[in-house]
């Protein structure tokens, strides 16, 4: 702007109050306009970066629901591998004739030091998927020989359960009464590469010479029942000591004493409680949409054959 200028607008501004009060106006005006602009743009650059994070947040969000769909995704796929491995655990313990099986019994027996006094093979029991064969078995020895020698059925190539079990006193030791199941698989195609092998010797378990009632290292230490699930735990009985009430579980053929507080099952399961024909597991389960919840089960006592 020019000095001519400049004196022009002094000139119209010195003429009235009116024409003063009027460019005191628009300088008024002028300073909001610049400082509306200044705030609007500052405004303008918040919403920009609530945009900005409300993009990120959203991302975020779809990132932990992609991440929360893998999971339980991987969920399911680990529940399915599980039933594969059962599946092929009991196709692998399904193999063996009749024939072999009575061999790795006696066999078992001798290297535990235990004498087979009877065996009586019962009718077999044809399922949907697989066959039972029952067998009364009638041994003879110390006690000590006589745990050793169920210790070792766990390890035999087929998969065994005893029950119905009797313990009594002779003059040389002790006399077991037991009811073996033995199970094979309804397939022909069933693995019996296993049958032409002997079967290597077991040695018995850690500290069988112990009192049965008292604990010992090894049933402290059942981080393994924590591998099986649950489902092929079977309750057999039940023992009382003073105001403590421990739950006998037989899994694989081998029994176990359990009480509150300890850990079995894959689904981080634990006894919260004993009574005398049922024991409850206080399991955790992940559940889409809720996370880990707890689900509560119960073993019930098993009924012996032909209880009604």
């Amino acid at each position: 702007m020019s000095f001519l200028a400049i004196a022009r607008w002094q000139q119209w501004a010195a003429g009235s109050p009116i024409r003063q009060a009027l460019l005191l106006a628009g300088c008024l005006a002028l300073l909001l306009g610049l400082a509306y602009i200044v705030q609007l743009r500052a405004l303008f650059i918040e919403i920009e970066q609530g945009a900005e994070q409300s993009q990120f947040l959203r991302i975020e969000q779809a990132e932990k629901a992609a991440g929360a769909q893998a999971l339980a995704a991987h969920e399911v796929q680990l529940v399915v591998a599980y039933r594969s491995l059962d599946e092929a655990r009991w196709r692998l313990a399904a193999g063996g004739e009749l024939a072999d099986l009575l061999e790795s019994i006696a066999y078992q027996g001798q290297s535990s030091g235990v004498f087979v006094e009877q065996v009586e093979l019962l009718p077999e029991i044809h399922q949907d998927q697989h066959i039972e064969q029952p067998m009364q078995l009638q041994l003879q020895g110390t006690y000590p020989a006589l745990l050793a020698f169920v210790h070792g059925l766990a390890y035999l190539p087929r998969l065994i359960t005893l029950q119905d079990f009797s313990l009594l006193p002779t003059q040389t030791g002790l006399r077991l009464k037991v009811q073996l199941s033995a199970y094979r698989s309804q397939q022909a195609g069933a693995v019996s590469g296993l049958s032409g092998e002997a079967s290597e010797p077991v040695l018995p378990a850690p500290d069988i010479a112990r009192n049965p009632f008292e604990p010992s290292s090894l049933m402290q230490h059942r981080q393994y029942l924590e591998t099986l699930p649950l489902d092929q735990f079977e309750m057999i009985g039940s023992l009382a000591r003073g105001s403590a009430r421990f739950a006998l579980l037989q899994v694989a053929g081998v029994v176990h004493r359990l009480q509150l507080g300890d850990r079995l099952g894959r689904d981080q399961g634990q006894v919260v409680g004993i009574e005398e024909q049922q024991i409850e597991v206080a399991e955790q389960v992940f559940v889409v949409g809720k996370g880990w919840v707890e689900r509560r089960r119960t073993l019930r006592l098993k009924q012996p054959a032909g209880a009604g």
